[in-house]
């Protein structure tokens, strides 16, 4: 049960993680309110489960329609989240490698969130530096969200082969094309066993094919909420146009 409410958690905690990074990015193109892009991102993950991000087109399409935000600018935001994701697991990636050279703890890396701060200071740069707060501490719940799917299979793994994972993971979601890296995720996570060390390959692929099934378990019902409230807001916007 502990784990089982450990990886619950993260799946939502990830989701309010994402539906944070995509609002500051977008919030000076538009009149998007978070809880409007947290119904969004339900929305999609659920969408993008479906061949060639059907989610995250979606999500262009309601923002050009309802915030009146052009399709080009969104896909914008979308390549600059994607960017933060690839930059905040790099950051953890090598502060968790100099850490284990050095022979310092693993939660070294569990610090990296802390290093955009002081960037927050100057207002130029404080949108980016809340957005790579974010994005490292997302990378930080994948790794949770490992260690309680290794857990609901069986398996026990030690934190730092959990961060290992979760870089993995998280760079697998980068993929293009393949919605939340649907089959790519588990079968990298499993094919870099060897490198990452603390489980078999096997453990590995049915630990991310069960945290699979918790995420599509929560993303179902989690979107299909928020589905029907965006459909509400949509036609409340198109009723006012028709005015």
């Amino acid at each position: 049960w502990i784990a089982l409410a450990a990886i619950s958690i993260a799946i939502v905690a990830n989701q309010v993680l994402t539906s944070g990074v995509f609002w500051i990015l977008m919030r000076r193109h538009g009149s998007v309110g978070f809880q409007e892009m947290n119904l969004l991102v339900a929305t999609s993950t659920l969408g993008n489960y479906v061949p060639m991000q059907a989610g995250s087109i979606g999500r262009m399409a309601y923002h050009r329609t309802v915030n009146g935000i052009p399709v080009r600018t969104s896909l914008v935001v979308i390549l600059q989240a994607m960017s933060a994701t690839a930059i905040a697991t790099c950051a953890v990636g090598a502060v968790a490698v100099l850490a284990a050279g050095a022979g310092a703890p693993w939660w070294a890396a569990t610090l990296v969130p802390v290093v955009w701060v002081p960037l927050a200071m100057d207002a130029t740069w404080r949108p980016f530096a809340m957005v790579m707060v974010l994005r490292s501490v997302e990378v930080l719940v994948w790794a949770v969200h490992a260690w309680a799917a290794f857990r609901l299979s069986g398996w026990s793994i030690e934190p730092a082969t959990a961060i290992g994972t979760a870089l993995v993971a998280s760079a697998a979601n980068l993929v293009p094309f393949i919605g939340n890296g649907l089959g790519i995720r588990e079968w990298s996570v499993a094919l870099a066993a060897p490198l990452i060390g603390g489980y078999e390959r096997d453990a590995g692929l049915a630990a991310e094919l069960t945290g699979r099934a918790v995420d599509i378990a929560l993303a179902i019902p989690l979107g299909m909420i928020a589905f029907a409230a965006l459909i509400k807001r949509t036609h409340t916007a198109l009723a006012r146009v028709d005015r």
